[in-house]
């Protein structure tokens, strides 16, 4: 229902939080602030919003002092692969079918399944995500 909307960046956030090993490098309010950059990115690569949009997302996220992308060093950055495994496991997933919050407009969420591998696989990659093996 719409609480699930509440979940806007999570699914990303949830994977970025695995690879860090929830061990304090990346708290949770982090790697939701990333994970929102990351929605929106999604979005915008499948059409739903302007990527004026995204850079307004990024923009309020910075001045607020959060994180926009992962941090992690590039020799232990999570590959697509790892993501996309952390992804299906999410809470939200169904049948190992990957459940995403994506926004129509600023403020403006919604829930999807039918998000192309090859768009999110690019989002990924646009966040620092190696495309090779996995880290």
């Amino acid at each position: 229902g719409r609480r699930a909307l509440l979940n806007l960046g999570h699914t990303f956030a949830h994977a970025l939080e695995a690879e860090a090993g929830y061990d304090g490098r990346l708290l949770h309010g982090e790697a939701v602030a990333i994970g929102l950059v990351m929605a929106h990115d999604l979005s915008a690569r499948l059409g739903l919003v302007d990527h004026g949009d995204v850079a307004r997302v990024q923009g309020f996220i910075a001045k607020a002092g959060l994180p926009t992308s992962p941090a992690f060093p590039s020799n232990q950055a999570p590959s697509v692969a790892r993501m996309l495994l952390h992804m299906r496991k999410d809470k939200k997933a169904s049948a190992g079918q990957m459940t995403f919050i994506l926004s129509r407009a600023l403020g403006h969420a919604f829930q999807s399944r039918d998000v192309p591998l090859d768009c999110l696989q690019d989002t990924l990659l646009a966040a620092g995500c190696p495309a090779g093996a996995p880290a």
